[in-house]
């Protein structure tokens, strides 16, 4: 039988990320006025909403029924962020409810609206969303992917707030496998980035799944302090919902330190709260810890009953992951109670369900059981059955483990053997690296310092000339009287002169620009955005962030090169209107992204055919010791992120 949190891990109830977490201090009768004084408009599906969340912490039934309404009036008006804002509180209450799947389909039903009318905070709370829904379905790797994806959209918007959450989130899903260290990482960052946010619900969420983390960990004493606090926000700010989830919290860690009674106290407190709101989740996992609570107790009738009402609640709700466990607990309180056919008959169930993971398991315990079912009524037989299960399973028992000490020596010596090719290759590879890198560097490098060169050559010796040229000829021309078509010819070459002139300062300043050398990355980036938007050809705009100070010479020079080459990209192939250069600065770490709304491609083709140009910006960045990534789909723009440590 399996430890009581294990069948609650999924009760983290501000998995879900909605357009609001919590109304302090909005009078219920008031919204309920403006429900009935508004018209069919977009007012009354937002006074839907707030009714609903309103509501939540009393009956989901009865929240569920506002938001049904919003939807529907939404459908009825086509007012999209209404239809988003249903669906982002209705799958809140499917969730507790316990039915994922209509969840899982609402949320993506979500996101293909906010990609409708682009709308980026909307992708990312639909994207967390989903990652929630694949969560509570047990499909992690899933769910951590579209975590990820949540998380870049919130940190690339600004939207700080809805990271803590994220992260929680994703602690989460390293806990479902098991994975309680990692998890417990995530989570006390999430925790420390939720407390200067001051959201008491997000608090009391956070708090209570910590202790939940702490528990598995086995850290039972370090575990209450958490929920105790998570406990005492929860009931300030009256949410039953995180109330009944420190209740059930205090009640697992209060039996595991084996203070039965504190445990009782607060397991029956949780249940009672949980069936008055409803919440058919958090009543599941108060009867599963008051369960154990009575199987400690030697209290075997008791356990079966609390066993069976939360049998009864996964049968009707569908849930398919408590229902496994629910089987195998079940079968084992009616075969303490010497019911064998019963026992059986439930394991049966649980292998039905649960044959892929632990068919042979499930199969051992069913013969176990039919053993014993066989010999209540043939009580003759029963010494000799035993007497031959002994021998028999003493022979195979001895096979079986000298065939694991043999594979485990066998394993161990293979796993050895690879280790050290894998890190023989590692070695080569490395030094290949190296060796490409220092050629790339001394090539950039050269490529630099020529550009430098010929520039202050061309500015400084064939820019004089010129200049000294024209002003001889200025001076030729007002001392000479000429015949007019050859005045007029004199005044040809002295226009086609200036545009010498003006030709060899481009060029000079395109090889390294002045303003680079005198003023610093920002402002030669800004000039050259500005002459490409004045040429008419693209429209760019450009932002910075922190910096105050200058980078060094080598890495400013190699950035402008490379946002010069994304640009010339982007009027070349991307077909684009507009076009976004943004500098940012944290500290030592420098980012750069170029976005444009052009036409976009398909990312797979740069893994065998990758340009000049982004081989060239490749080759930059590979010399800063940076990182490169390339998001863009057909039709949907580009955008290239750049991300150094300086």
């Amino acid at each position: 039988m399996k430890s009581v949190l294990s069948s609650i891990l999924l009760l983290f109830i501000g998995i879900d990320i909605r357009a609001q977490t919590t109304l302090p201090n909005v009078d219920r009768a008031t919204v309920f006025r403006q429900i009935q004084g508004s018209k069919e408009d977009t007012n009354r599906v937002l006074a839907y909403i707030k009714y609903g969340q309103l509501l939540e912490g009393e009956n989901l039934d009865s929240a569920g029924k506002y938001y049904l309404k919003a939807g529907a009036l939404s459908d009825k008006i086509n007012y999209a962020p209404g239809k988003i804002k249903f669906r982002t509180n209705y799958t809140y209450i499917l969730n507790l409810q316990g039915k994922f799947a209509q969840a899982l389909k609402l949320n993506e039903e979500c996101l293909d609206i906010s990609k409708s009318i682009k709308d980026q905070i909307y992708i990312g709370k639909s994207l967390a969303n989903i990652g929630a829904s694949y969560s509570y379905l047990g499909k992690f790797t899933e769910s951590i992917k579209y975590y990820q994806q949540a998380a870049d959209i919130f940190e690339k918007e600004g939207r700080k707030e809805y990271i803590p959450q994220l992260y929680s989130n994703i602690g989460t899903a390293f806990e479902h496998a098991n994975l309680f260290g990692k998890s417990y990482v995530y989570k006390q960052k999430a925790l420390a980035l939720a407390r200067p946010l001051g959201d008491s619900l997000q608090l009391a969420d956070l708090l209570t799944t910590l202790g939940l983390c702490l528990y598995n960990l086995k850290k039972y004493e370090q575990s209450i302090p958490h929920f105790n606090e998570g406990l005492a926000i929860a009931k300030a700010i009256k949410s039953d919902i995180f109330i009944t989830q420190a209740y059930s919290g205090l009640c697992s860690s209060y039996r595991k330190l084996k203070q039965m009674d504190k445990a009782r106290d607060f397991g029956e407190k949780g249940l009672a709260l949980a069936r008055k709101s409803n919440n058919v989740f958090l009543e599941m996992s108060c009867l599963r810890a008051l369960m154990f609570i009575a199987e400690d107790q030697n209290r075997p009738e008791e356990s079966a009953k609390y066993t069976a009402q939360a049998l009864k609640i996964a049968e009707e709700n569908e849930m398919q992951d408590h229902l496994v466990e629910l089987y195998e607990d079940y079968a084992a309180d009616l075969a303490r109670q010497n019911n064998y056919k019963g026992a059986y008959d439930y394991l049966m169930k649980y292998k039905m369900l649960n044959d892929s993971v632990q068919g042979k398991d499930v199969q051992n315990q069913l013969q176990e059981l039919d053993a014993k079912y066989q010999t209540a009524q043939k009580e003759k037989q029963i010494l000799s059955l035993e007497k031959d299960k002994e021998a028999r399973n003493t022979m195979i028992y001895g096979l079986l483990a000298g065939l694991l000490v043999s594979i485990i020596i066998a394993a161990l010596v293979y796993r050895n053997i690879m280790i050290r090719k894998r890190i023989a290759e590692n070695e080569v590879k490395q030094l290949q690296q190296e060796k490409q890198l220092v050629a790339t560097n001394s090539i950039l490098k050269g490529q630099e310092e020529e550009r430098t060169r010929v520039a202050r050559d061309l500015h400084d010796g064939l820019g004089g000339l010129l200049s000294g040229i024209k002003f001889t000829l200025n001076s030729v021309k007002g001392n000479v009287i000429l015949p007019e078509s050859s005045a007029i010819a004199f005044t040809r070459a002295l226009g086609q002169l200036d545009g010498a002139i003006n030709e060899m300062r481009r060029v000079a300043h395109s090889m390294m620009p002045e303003t680079l050398v005198r003023f610093g990355l920002v402002d030669a980036l800004g000039d050259f955005c500005n002459g490409i938007s004045d040429s008419g050809q693209l429209k760019v705009k450009i932002q910075a962030f922190g910096f105050s100070e200058r980078l060094e010479s080598s890495v400013e020079i190699t950035l402008y090169r490379i946002v010069q080459e994304l640009l010339n990209n982007v009027i070349k192939y991307a077909e684009a209107t507009e076009a976004q250069v943004q500098l940012t600065r944290v500290g030592n770490e420098v980012s750069v992204t170029v976005e444009d709304n052009g036409k976009g491609f398909d990312v797979a083709i740069l893994k065998t055919n990758k340009g000049a140009g982004l081989q060239n910006v490749q080759a930059r960045v590979d010399y800063l010791n940076g990182k490169l990534d390339i998001q863009s789909k057909p039709d949907e723009g580009t955008s290239v992120l750049i991300e150094i440590t300086v």
